[in-house]
């Protein structure tokens, strides 16, 4: 069984190219589920057909579909919704708006994440790939597995403290069924999905990006936040990359700031493999084009597989009181090093290399005291 998660900022192309990886696993005769947690829903789009939160047999071993929210809800979750529906209601708010703010923060990714969970258990597919949404929204989503236990733990109890200490002023608005039961079992399903996220034989991630400035910023912040969660980056994939060369001036220059930007890429994202992907000059719609796309990008390796097999490329804890940040970078001589932070930004210069993390929050605004290198690792170490 393996799950397949494409990150990246909206607009680069993580639908395409999530779409192409199934369609070339499907041809390779491997039964895979392609799903989109994307609320701007695009992947009937690229595949040509319509889609429902069912899956659809787009062709022979490719199935495809399209989460929606909402609809599971309403159909499903109708006693959690109405529940607060009726205390929004009760506080002020009209029908419509109280409907609208019904949704819990976090009832979304959690969702999501169900939907992934019962299609790895259905043992029906080899593979299950998931468009999901753009990376804030996804972060989100990745921490939903450890946070959800401490939520149902706190709402629970909240609940039958309630229920205990003032059953007669609550009993208008509780629901006659006991609703907060549904969290324990959702829980279970939750610390089930996480440990097959963190099963790096299983789920690996991949990032989705274009060889522009704030893209490339984005996947970085992705990348840092995977490797913060203990999840594994397998593959990067360059999306929209212009010819070489051009007679026009105009697309001249385009090209020499994405060549920029391609050994920024090079270098940030090492050591984990770069695949790359040529600009389009047609819409790639369906099966028979997106799998061209997979040839692009792929070649003759087997997207299915497993494409990054060493540890993580960051690893950040605590060490006598202080952070330290190890940077795995096998192959790099260090013999002139320089460490700056820049905002969130960290920028390592090693020779001619240079090497960008964007820093998690616990290290923003902290100097650096040291730094070393052992075994491959480049560790930097924080100030309290």
């Amino acid at each position: 069984m393996r799950i397949i998660l494409y990150l990246g900022k909206g607009g680069v192309g993580k639908t395409t190219v999530s779409a192409a990886t199934a369609t070339a696993i499907a041809r390779r005769g491997g039964r895979v589920l392609i799903m989109s947690t994307d609320v701007a829903h695009s992947l009937a789009d690229a595949l040509s057909v319509e889609l429902s939160s069912t899956p659809v047999e787009v062709e022979k071993n490719l199935f495809a579909m399209e989460v929606n929210v909402l609809a599971e809800i309403r159909e499903n979750w109708t006693e959690l919704y109405s529940y607060f529906s009726s205390i929004l209601m009760h506080d002020g708010a009209n029908e419509v708006v109280a409907e609208e703010l019904a949704i819990m923060p976090g009832m979304e990714e959690m969702i999501s994440l169900r939907y992934i969970w019962k299609a790895a258990k259905s043992g029906k597919y080899d593979v299950v790939v998931v468009d999901a949404a753009p990376t804030g929204e996804t972060m989100r989503l990745l921490g939903m597995p450890e946070s959800y236990g401490w939520y149902a733990d706190k709402i629970g109890g909240w609940h039958s403290k309630a229920i205990g200490f003032a059953a007669p002023l609550l009993s208008k608005f509780m629901p006659k069924k006991n609703i907060f039961k549904l969290m324990p079992e959702v829980n279970s399903h939750m610390k089930e999905l996480h440990s097959m996220l963190q099963d790096k034989s299983i789920t690996t991630f991949r990032v989705v990006l274009n060889p522009e400035n704030m893209v490339i910023k984005e996947a970085l912040r992705v990348q840092t936040y995977l490797n913060l969660f203990g999840y594994k980056l397998d593959a990067a994939v360059v999306n929209k990359i212009l010819p070489p060369s051009s007679s026009d001036s105009y697309l001249q220059s385009l090209i020499d700031i994405q060549t920029k930007y391609l050994r920024v890429i090079d270098n940030c994202f090492y050591p984990v493999p770069i695949f790359k992907a040529k600009q389009s000059i047609a819409e790639i719609i369906n099966t028979d084009r997106l799998y061209e796309l997979s040839q692009q990008i792929f070649g003759d390796k087997n997207p299915a597989d497993v494409l990054y097999i060493d540890e993580k490329t960051q690893i950040l804890e605590k060490v006598d009181g202080k952070y330290v940040l190890s940077l795995y970078l096998p192959n790099v001589e260090v013999t002139k090093l320089n460490v700056n932070i820049k905002g969130d930004e960290l920028l390592v210069d090693i020779n001619n290399f240079r090497k960008s993390i964007i820093l998690p929050n616990v290290l923003v605004g902290r100097k650096t005291e040291g730094a070393d290198f052992a075994e491959g690792n480049l560790n930097i170490t924080f100030a309290n």
